[in-house]
């Protein structure tokens, strides 16, 4: 018997020795040689031997020339890994490079929640990545190019405000917006070009408003950039708005592509001359002081009258559950756990105790618990997943916006002693 009991637990010993040799992360790139611009497909992989619980948290690195982000939604299969059956959950990235040689991306954190099975707790998984090294080529004859896309399937259309062809004559002071949009299959809008902001003496050009969007439904992966330029017209005389020139690498006929978009040339007059004031602007002036006098005297008068109004207003616009998400924000971007529990009760008790909390957002608030009162207190936290889960509650169910009366008789079934409510 005592045979059998020694030799059932070194099998167990065995058992638990080869699933620790499993990595519960893996990463891999889908390609070890890309060009300048080029999507490179990033794959991580998480292992459990259970189901997962809540959403994973990626501590992704920033390294200059460097773009790293999330594609679309992970998928959960089985694979068989040393023999055995693990729950795998795959998360897809794309890394955009603008430096040539050799790219490392470096080992960072990933953290997730998996069961034993499919049912009882869910224990929390931290590990890191191992480090990717990716080989980025600079095409031939790109060498002065400072920003290089690479693409086979790239259209730049352009629009102005007014249009340039119907304004006779323009005058100083006057104002051009020039909105040039990209659209590519296979990248995405962060990874196109920006536009060049150079302009003759005599024009001014403001900081271009920028907006980038991604379409990643049913496999598609396809990005936009929308870039509006400013232009202010500061003398008179011809004036030339420069051409934009954008080029690419075009991947399948491996060569150079470009489009410019075409100057625009125009006459601009001087600024009309404005009168010296006389006797009328200075009677003019005298009125408008007594009108301001009076304004002031009024004002005195109701103060108090429109700072109840602007208390009243201020705190239409301001409600309590938007000051406690802001708090709740700050405490989770400075990873301040306490912080985060003072906010994330304001914002209980101005919603409603009884308002019904998503699984997501429910395992993140236990997570920042188990750090400040279980038995791992004082452990480093993360308030990235409590932010991300609180936010998605709250833009997927509208009517969290509307707070509900809390009713002041006790809760039926109150807490264990020592565990803080959720």
């Amino acid at each position: 018997m005592k045979q059998v009991t020694v030799a059932l637990l070194c099998l167990i010993a065995w058992a638990g020795i080869a699933r620790a040799e499993v990595s519960p992360v893996e990463i891999s790139a889908a390609e070890s040689t890309a060009w300048i611009g080029e999507r490179i497909r990033i794959k991580i992989e998480l292992r459990a031997p259970g189901s997962f619980s809540g959403s994973a948290g990626f501590d992704l690195p920033e390294i200059p020339g460097i773009l790293l982000l999330k594609v679309g939604n992970p998928v959960v299969s089985s694979k068989e890994i040393e023999g055995e059956s693990w729950f795998v959950q795959t998360h897809e990235f794309a890394l955009f490079s603008q430096k040539s040689g050799t790219v490392t991306i470096p080992s960072f954190p990933v953290r997730f929640e998996a069961r034993e099975g499919f049912t009882g707790p869910a224990n929390p998984v931290v590990a890191k990545t191992k480090p990717v090294s990716i080989e980025i080529q600079r095409p031939p004859g790109s060498e002065s190019i400072p920003f290089l896309v690479t693409t086979d399937n790239l259209q730049i259309t352009e629009s102005w405000d007014p249009d340039p062809e119907e304004v006779a004559e323009a005058k100083v002071g006057d104002v051009f917006r020039r909105t040039i949009v990209q659209r590519s299959s296979g990248l995405t809008g962060m990874a196109l070009s920006p536009a060049s902001t150079n302009a003759p003496e005599g024009v001014r050009v403001y900081e271009p408003q920028v907006e980038t969007s991604d379409n990643t439904e049913r496999g598609a992966f396809d990005g936009e950039r929308r870039e509006t330029l400013t232009y202010l017209l500061q003398k008179s005389g011809p004036v030339t708005l420069p051409a934009l020139e954008y080029t690419w690498w075009n991947p399948k006929n491996e060569i150079l592509e470009s489009k410019v978009l075409s100057e625009v040339v125009l006459s601009v007059a001087a600024a009309p001359v404005t009168e010296t004031p006389g006797s009328e602007a200075t009677e003019g002036s005298w009125v408008t002081w007594l009108l301001v006098i009076g304004l002031g005297l009024l004002l005195f008068w109701k103060k108090q009258t429109i700072f109840d109004a602007f208390s009243r207003g201020w705190r239409l616009l301001n409600p309590p559950e938007s000051q406690a998400a802001r708090k709740l924000r700050r405490a989770c971007r400075q990873d301040d756990p306490a912080a985060a529990e003072g906010a994330w009760n304001e914002w209980r008790t101005a919603m409603g105790a009884s308002r019904e909390i998503g699984e997501e957002l429910r395992s993140a608030v236990l997570g920042m618990h188990r750090v400040l009162y279980g038995p791992t207190a004082g452990e480093s936290w993360t308030g990235s997943e409590l932010w991300e889960a609180f936010s998605e509650q709250r833009s997927r169910k509208a009517r969290f916006r509307v707070p509900l009366k809390t009713s002041k008789l006790p809760a039926l079934n109150s807490p264990v002693a020592g565990t803080p409510p959720i």
